[in-house]
């Protein structure tokens, strides 16, 4: 069965990105696996073995797994409003910081997508400040959905799809067109053209704008001086509640964060952002 892997830290802005998980998969027909990883494990050093887990790293343990299964217990029972809908919930804990265990955890061949709470600011400028949030990214398998605490749970209904027509936009854009078939949501594959844009390389472009032909799709240009407010300005025009990019060295997601312009001004707090990592590309 494929999985939604949901990052918790038992905060409210997590308990907001479990319900939202929640209506993801009964829409998807996906189970969920809720993990929480403890930051440190006290050990204590010993003369025989090596060091040895003490009776406070087992209490800690213990509490992460009961506090999993409250979890668990809440969403079975917000379930329960929806009919025919019988959850398959796992329950996982790991150790270390998540930038140490999200690449094996998402990595397993049932997940598919990786679901996270973001803070009360906006999904996009949590991804510049927000450091649990930048190594997931940069090190998760899988596409990363962050959801601030003022996105809405519901299943998105338009999606933008921010592009420089690099290569690694080609297997994200295939997963959206997917994904869409199930939660039947519209998504604009999107360009910004900045006045100081030189083409010096259109292949790039043709062979984007090929594989888009080939699937029905096209991209829209838009023009604007400015990357953010463009991208903002276009998904406030459409409605969008979802702005979807890439992550990679070269991708355009790289050049928002090295500007020095707010991110608040891609995206309010009641957008989601669907991030593909540079591991995703491999993992297709």
């Amino acid at each position: 069965m494929k999985k939604l892997l949901v990052l918790t830290d038992f905060s409210p802005n997590a308990a907001h990105a479990e319900a939202a998980a929640l209506r993801y998969s009964a829409k998807l027909g996906w189970g969920i696996v809720l993990y929480h990883t403890l930051r440190f494990i006290p050990l204590i050093p010993s003369d025989t073995a090596g060091p040895y887990v003490t009776e406070t790293t087992s209490m800690l343990f213990a509490d992460a797994r009961e506090r999993l299964s409250l979890e668990a217990d809440h969403l079975k029972k917000l379930a329960g409003s929806v009919p025919h809908y019988h959850p398959d919930i796992e329950i996982k804990n790991g150790e270390g910081t998540l930038s140490d265990v999200i690449e094996e955890i998402s990595g397993q061949r049932e997940i598919e997508m990786v679901i996270m709470g973001g803070r009360s600011d906006s999904a996009l400028e949590h991804l510049l400040t927000g450091s649990d949030t930048a190594a997931v990214i940069r090190k998760a398998v899988k596409p990363v959905l962050i959801l601030p605490t003022g996105a809405e749970q519901y299943i998105p209904q338009y999606v933008v799809f921010a592009t420089d027509f690099n290569t690694a936009d080609l297997p994200a854009i295939d997963f959206l067109i997917d994904l869409s078939e199930t939660l039947d949501f519209h998504f604009d594959v999107v360009h910004v053209v900045q006045s100081n844009e030189v083409a010096a390389d259109i292949v790039p472009k043709v062979t984007f704008s090929k594989f888009l032909a080939q699937r029905g799709l096209s991209c829209t240009q838009i023009p604007g001086k400015n990357v953010h407010k463009s991208l903002h300005e276009y998904c406030r025009a459409h409605q969008a509640n979802v702005l979807a990019m890439t992550h990679g060295r070269h991708s355009l997601i790289s050049r928002l964060f090295s500007q020095s312009e707010s991110l608040t001004a891609i995206t309010d707090k009641q957008s989601a952002v669907l991030v593909f990592p540079p591991a995703f590309n491999k993992s297709v």
